[in-house]
């Protein structure tokens, strides 16, 4: 097969003057997914990938893997996060939340039986409350950092 362009192959260069926001890069279930959206949650999605394509690579690719991270959630999980750690997350002094991340950090590339002997360990946890205790437990075992945004 031809290439046009680069590493574009041959057969997509039509495809982009047929469809003017055609992207070779995006799933073929993205593009169907999009024609169910209203047109403000079209141009909200735009918008949203704009201010994506802007931020630093390293960034972006902190993204990516929290969305990977967040994929391979099951559906309970994520409503768990959704309907309980963040809100908890939220209301957080930013001492506290602080505090956690900073324990999140320690424990983000720990194999599971390491991260349960620290977060098992006083001294590990030496001045939290049983409520942050819970929501670093929750956090850890979620392979994820503190929510970055939430609520500050």
């Amino acid at each position: 097969m031809g290439m046009i362009g680069g590493d574009r192959p041959q057969n997509l260069a039509g495809e982009s003057r047929r469809q003017p926001n055609f992207n070779p890069n995006r799933p073929p279930k993205a593009d169907n997914r999009l024609r169910n959206f209203s047109p403000e949650e079209r141009q909200k999605l735009q918008q949203a990938e704009r201010r994506f394509g802007q931020l630093p690579p390293q960034q972006q690719q902190e993204m990516r893997e929290r969305a990977r991270v967040w994929a391979k959630l099951t559906p309970e999980q994520q409503n768990h996060i959704r309907n309980d750690v963040l809100p908890a997350w939220k209301q957080l002094p930013p001492a506290r939340r602080n505090a956690i991340k900073s324990r999140l950090n320690v424990l983000q590339n720990m194999p599971e039986s390491a991260r349960n002997q620290h977060l098992s360990d006083a001294n590990f946890t030496r001045g939290m409350s049983e409520e942050d205790k819970a929501l670093l437990r929750d956090l850890s075992h979620m392979h994820v950092g503190a929510p970055d945004s939430a609520g500050e």
